[in-house]
């Protein structure tokens, strides 16, 4: 197996450092997400979509349902092009305009804090929804205890390549920031939940326990569904 080559560090040209580079990110279903698309939705776009995993597990759940995709890492957008109805390589929302049409739901999956502008990308969004159409997704939760005890105690603010302080993270939220920014950006949200509590396989009830005691300290994530008000 060869080693997966690393992105360029802070490259002039941001789109080059896209380019021949698998995305450092897991594939993920989010079944939790997934249960967030309405079974109606027969056009939906997935934001950053990866390899096309996420997309193809909600193609599989409808019968005739287009997945759309759009995404910065060439390879990963390659890929996805075989599993999705169509994909556009690039950044949202400037690729939009290779996207045709409007659509039932779009997705964000850990993208819009990725984002130096995710206010308007969310407008721009509204614009292409159709009527009765949502957005739902996931963000990361900077109010997770872990991250607090690294900052507060040890004074670490470490960036890494994956994760709540990966290094091309540009915004964070916590649950009040989060609903701000659906909110301000003229969406109102339906649901909300947080998701990934500490702890591990072994101890499942321990990080229920343990969830339901500090709160969202012990969750790195929220995923949502929201609609133009």
């Amino acid at each position: 197996m060869t080693d997966r080559p690393s992105r360029p560090e802070a490259p002039r040209d941001v789109t080059r450092a896209f380019e021949g580079v698998d995305s450092p990110y897991w594939s993920e279903t989010r079944s939790h997400v997934a249960d967030l698309v309405p079974p109606t939705a027969a056009r939906v776009l997935d934001v950053g979509c990866n390899d096309g995993t996420f997309g193809a597990g909600l193609m599989a759940r409808r019968a005739g349902r287009e997945v759309w995709g759009i995404e910065p890492h060439d390879l990963d957008a390659r890929t996805a092009a075989g599993r999705l109805t169509g994909v556009a390589h690039g950044f949202y929302p400037d690729a939009l305009a290779q996207v045709p049409g409007s659509f039932d739901c779009v997705s964000f999956n850990h993208v819009l804090e990725h984002m130096v502008d995710p206010w308007q990308a969310l407008r721009v969004t509204r614009e292409r929804l159709a009527p009765g159409g949502v957005i739902v997704g996931e963000l990361p939760n900077v109010r997770h205890l872990p991250f607090l005890v690294d900052l507060a105690v040890r004074g670490r603010f470490d960036y890494v390549d994956s994760g709540l302080l990966d290094r091309t993270h540009l915004r964070f939220f916590t649950r009040s920031s989060a609903q701000d920014l659906l909110g301000s950006t003229g969406y109102v949200v339906d649901e909300f939940f947080p998701v990934v509590a500490m702890g591990n396989a072994r101890y499942p009830r321990t990080s229920r326990v343990v969830a339901r005691v500090i709160g969202d300290l012990s969750y790195m994530a929220f995923a949502f569904r929201a609609r133009p008000a």
